[in-house]
């Protein structure tokens, strides 16, 4: 008997601005906890759109050379457009195939993707290393779908939602994500790709994740795995980075937990672990440090296990708006282990985000001004996007009732959601922002600074283009 044959599909993310080419972390899970329930049952395959120059001819010889049974598609929320364009093309290629979708996108938007796109079977919510696997297995028997927990599917003109699937308490429990799906030598390139940290020590870099869950309630946030903290044991994340050195070669780890160092205790055994193993690697915190949970001692062990980079998302230096964000960062303390970080050699990046509801332009100066004054290395300023399915966007449709969504769904929209809301000009504010910024003469400095150096300033320089020629 054949195996039930599996493709997974990454889309492109060509209709935003800023592109990330980053290893598919949670595809990768899928496909490893496939092969734990299933074994020889079922045969997984994968195509990663985001390494093709165009879509169709890629994805059509893919699925035509595979013969899917089932095709799993990842969404983030600017995926829409991929939707769109291809998914009729996706049916027709394979009209017995199920398909469907996972992801945040897939989480919040999951109503109008049912509705508006009859070709899509499914949708797997919030984590779905359980729910996936389970819902492969009714496929492959022709059981009913709706028994399956933590899905959306449909029952005849509705959209219905079965049970909520728990979230995974032993996170020791999962296997290692499947990296033999990937060609990582694609993804490290020649040149370095594009990616979330925005700077490698090393190319052969991959994303990892010790835990799952934060426990703030910042309202900008889908929540995706909940607000209780999960956490892998030290043994078993560090086996991990050991394996993945060794089988693989990496040599570069960017750790992209929500809140690394929530559990400090967990942290320091963490990183001493590495160290008494003498694991010769490089590490980066391109997603999840809180910065106000940090003491100098915590940094000068970061540095010694390896980090060179770590990301504070500061969001706005406004009191205030920390207070309606929900984030309620301590400022100063932020400030004094940005200078600490910097101080011991560490490059200090962080996020700014400009254009909260009733957030003032003076309030949008005073985030610039942190920001510019700062001994930060590198900044994003982000435009506010009011994601559904978040606080932020319920925030945003009160604090204005008459303004008309425009499909934001995305961080680099035309024209922001501010602007829209208020008229005004919140572009020409960021483009304002990057330039007192990384006009400084003391950025001279910051890209002679390793792993840095001026041969990373031609990929900057591009960025700083793409923000530039931006609408007003």
């Amino acid at each position: 008997m054949k195996p039930y044959r599996v493709l997974f599909i990454k889309p492109p993310d060509s209709d935003v601005n800023v592109l990330a080419l980053d290893v598919p972390l949670g595809i990768l899970y899928l496909s490893a906890c496939l092969k734990k329930d299933l074994g020889q049952k079922v045969a997984v395959d994968f195509i990663d759109l985001r390494l093709e120059k165009t879509a169709p001819q890629p994805l059509t010889a893919k699925i035509k050379s595979f013969s899917p049974d089932l095709i799993g598609i990842s969404l983030l929320a600017f995926n829409r457009l991929f939707i769109k364009r291809y998914i009729s093309l996706i049916k027709e290629l394979e009209p017995s195939a199920a398909i469907v979708i996972g992801g945040p996108g897939a989480t919040y938007g999951y109503d109008e993707f049912l509705q508006q796109h009859p070709e899509i079977d499914a949708a797997v919510l919030w984590e779905g290393e359980a729910s996936f696997p389970r819902l492969v297995k009714a496929f492959m028997s022709g059981g009913d779908i709706k028994t399956v927990s933590g899905i959306a599917c449909r029952e005849g003109d509705r959209v219905v939602l079965t049970e909520k699937a728990d979230y995974i308490q032993n996170l020791d429990s999962l296997p290692f994500p499947d990296y033999d799906l990937i060609p990582f030598e694609r993804y490290w390139g020649e040149e370095p790709q594009p990616q979330m940290n925005g700077v490698l020590a090393d190319k052969k870099y991959t994303h990892i994740i010790s835990s799952r869950g934060c426990p703030f309630n910042c309202i900008y946030c889908h929540k995706i795995f909940g607000q209780k903290l999960r956490s892998r044991s030290p043994e078993n994340f560090v086996n991990e980075i050991r394996w993945l050195n060794q089988a693989y070669g990496v040599r570069e780890f960017h750790i992209v937990d929500d809140n690394f160092n929530f559990d400090r205790e967990r942290m320091h055994i963490i990183l001493n672990m590495i160290i008494d193993n003498q694991l010769d690697i490089k590490m980066a915190f391109p997603n999840g440090l809180r910065a106000d949970m940090l003491e100098p001692e915590d940094l000068d062990l970061l540095k010694k296990a390896g980090a060179y980079m770590v990301t504070f998302a500061v969001e706005t230096a406004s009191p205030r708006l920390q207070k309606i964000i929900r984030k309620n960062l301590n400022i100063d303390k932020v400030t004094e282990n940005i200078n600490y970080a910097a101080s011991i050699g560490l490059i200090v990046k962080s996020f700014f985000m400009l254009g909260f509801p009733g957030e003032t332009p003076e309030e949008i100066h005073q985030t610039i001004n942190y920001a510019v004054k700062s001994k930060l290395d590198l900044a994003h300023f982000f435009t506010v996007t009011p994601f559904p399915g978040t606080a932020l966007r319920q925030l945003a449709e009160e604090t204005y009732p008459d303004w008309q969504d425009q499909a934001l769904y995305h961080y680099w929209p035309d024209e922001p959601f501010y602007q829209q809301a208020t008229g005004y000009n919140l572009n020409r504010m960021q483009k304002k922002a990057y330039l007192r910024f990384y006009g400084s003469p003391r950025m001279f400095k910051t890209f002679y600074k390793s792993p840095l150096k001026l041969k990373r300033l031609k990929k900057w320089a591009l960025f700083a283009a793409q923000i530039l020629w931006k609408k007003n």
